[in-house]
């Protein structure tokens, strides 16, 4: 794997990357609150036979944090396209996870020449999911939501408190037992612990209005090019894909099994298996 740093409108964007110099582009997108290692164990799957680049997305690891600028879906979407654009990278599979999944959505509506096809996982975003997702019964998964809107009072009250709050996310969000090790564990505190990473964390969730109306402009949206969503069976299971197909129903997409949240390090292989089946039938459709 390498490391590169890209400069683009003001931001410096870190990607790791692997694989097949001219073959197939795979841009993997992680959420939060995570960064490009999210993805560790997918890469080397995919490395023979594509060219796969973990980008960071402003505010995680080593890219910018971008305070100040847009962290609305659309932005970061445009943002994306500038980073591809200049990198010209013409063709490619994007999938995004969580956050990377909010960012991916939004991609395909806007950006959807430089696409082969996309894949989300596990996400939920207000404006397509039901508003029953955020209500109290439910408030056991998406609590965050509310929380990290919250001018200021996030970063009060985790202030010193990093390691414990990401850690309970990583504990009580997945299902596979130790999946999410220790080691990974410490590298997303090093990497949200350094000054206002935090805060950029949260304004991709303060983003939220602006994020709404997006997603109810485009909720009769037909994708032009093929989109699948998947939640893990103890996650979102498949209400992400649900709630896509009220707005395309050629959406696709399932259920990943014995699953929690935190897909790519919980299931890599059914990761890596999806992303060469859906890259095969891309090929075969050219």
């Amino acid at each position: 794997m390498t490391h590169r740093f890209e400069e683009v409108g003001g931001l410096r964007l870190h990607s790791v990357e692997a694989g097949v110099e001219h073959a197939s582009v795979v841009v993997l997108l992680a959420g939060w609150p995570q960064t490009w290692y999210a993805w560790r164990h997918v890469i080397p799957l995919l490395s023979n036979h594509h060219h796969v680049i973990a980008l960071e997305l402003k505010g995680q690891g080593d890219s910018s944090l971008g305070l100040g600028s847009d962290y609305s879906i659309e932005s970061v979407s445009n943002e994306l396209e500038a980073y591809l654009a200049q990198r010209e990278i013409k063709k490619l599979m994007l999938v995004g996870h969580d956050v990377g999944a909010w960012v991916s959505y939004a991609y395909s509506i806007l950006h959807a020449k430089r696409l082969s096809n996309t894949i989300l996982l596990d996400a939920a975003l207000i404006g397509l999911a039901p508003m029953e997702a955020f209500m109290p019964q439910q408030g056991c998964k998406t609590w965050q939501f509310h929380f990290h809107a919250m001018d200021a009072m996030p970063e009060l009250l985790t202030a010193g408190k990093e390691a414990e709050y990401l850690g309970w996310f990583f504990k009580t969000k997945s299902a596979v037992k130790e999946s999410i090790t220790t080691d990974a564990i410490n590298k997303y505190i090093d990497a949200y612990t350094r000054p206002g990473a935090m805060t950029a964390g949260f304004n991709y969730y303060r983003a939220v209005e602006k994020n709404r109306a997006f997603a109810e402009a485009h909720n009769q949206h037909k994708f032009e090019k093929p989109l699948f969503a998947y939640g893990g069976e103890h996650a979102t299971a498949n209400n992400f894909m649900k709630s896509l197909q009220q707005c395309d129903p050629n959406v696709g997409g399932g259920i990943i099994r014995e699953c929690g949240h935190y897909i790519p390090e919980e299931a890599p292989e059914e990761v890596s298996r999806l992303i060469n089946e859906y890259t095969n039938k891309a090929k075969q459709c050219v």
